[in-house]
């Protein structure tokens, strides 16, 4: 695979961007703010002015890339380049950002749903090498997920398989943004277990010092919560467990539909490393199918924040070869 190509990863914080070559190697990045909620021509803006700050940094021009993929948050339509209404980029509504991009560069131009490049960049350069059915969930404010099946990227009809964290873990549940009940990310995002950790200390009246957040809970985050499951504190452990134990029966339910032979987990709160990890291995080893489930292995995400440039570059080599 030959070529020059920029890896553009969208979120409603950050821009990142990469210059890419057709093997996977990143010659130059870039990291500016989205600045999305400013108006819709901002982000747009921050996003070709990275990109041709990775093209400058590569001593190249913009018409020497071959194309240029960008992993945006959805829902999205990537056979029409099209952002449907995404709730971190609040003035895109059935957005054209492919066209756009196109027009401001000159270079063709494709985008897909974050989480699935994500998983594209993992299977191509990251956890994933070599296999043909491959999974990966994000743990951050929510939960994202992307799937390689028989080696191709599992989009469905419209471009939006693989919620993962909208799969229904309890319905009776807690009330979701979505506007359903139950949903994995609920429990097992970065925000669910704050949630989590904040409704046991006030109904449960557990001795911890994390109660001291329950006058403050705009300043209870995640990371303070591994911090004191660090330093010992049973309850932040607990709270760990249980997040991570649920996020296991979600991945349960994954490999049931879809039987897979790896499962890896990125995302901030994949940081927590066992505390996530093991509970999460418990619940495969005793809820899942033994007969079939017994050679999958859940593993970290190998490449981070490199994952979705890589991805976001795939995506087009494959789209530019069709």
């Amino acid at each position: 695979m030959s070529g020059l190509y920029v890896g553009v990863d969208l979120g409603g914080t950050n821009v990142r961007s990469g210059l890419v070559d057709g093997e996977g190697n990143i010659l130059c990045r870039d990291k500016r703010k989205t600045l999305a909620r400013e108006s819709a021509e901002t982000p747009v803006r921050q996003i070709v002015d990275s990109i041709t700050e990775v093209v400058c940094q590569g001593k190249m021009n913009l018409s020497d890339l071959t194309a240029i993929g960008i992993g945006s948050p959805g829902p999205l339509s990537g056979k029409k380049g099209m952002i449907l209404r995404a709730g971190n980029l609040p003035h895109w509504i059935n957005f054209p950002l492919a066209e756009i991009i196109r027009e401001r560069t000159g270079v063709r131009t494709w985008i897909q749903n974050d989480a699935n490049v994500f998983a594209l960049g993992e299977w191509w350069k990251g956890s994933g090498r070599g296999l043909d059915n491959f999974f990966i969930l994000t743990l951050g404010t929510g939960i994202g997920g992307g799937a390689i099946c028989e080696g191709k990227l599992l989009t469905g009809f419209n471009d939006n398989a693989s919620e993962f964290g909208h799969m229904t873990i309890d319905y009776n549940g807690v009330q979701c943004w979505c506007g359903q009940r139950g949903c994995l990310e609920m429990y097992s995002s970065a925000t669910g277990l704050v949630r989590m950790t904040l409704e046991a200390v006030a109904n449960e009246h557990i001795k911890t010092p994390l109660s001291a957040y329950l006058c403050k809970p705009e300043e209870l985050n995640s990371y303070i919560i591994y911090t004191y499951a660090k330093e010992g504190d049973d309850f932040a452990v607990s709270m760990f467990d249980k997040a991570g134990y649920i996020l296991g029966i979600g991945i349960v339910n994954a490999l049931n539909l879809l039987n897979f032979e790896r499962v890896a987990i990125g995302g901030g709160l994949s940081r927590a490393g066992d505390l996530i990890f093991e509970p999460a291995r418990r619940a495969l080893e005793e809820r899942g199918f033994q007969s079939f489930n017994r050679d999958v292995s859940i593993v970290p995400a190998e490449l981070q924040e490199d994952a979705a440039i890589l991805g976001a570059v795939r995506m087009v080599i494959e789209k530019a070869e069709e």
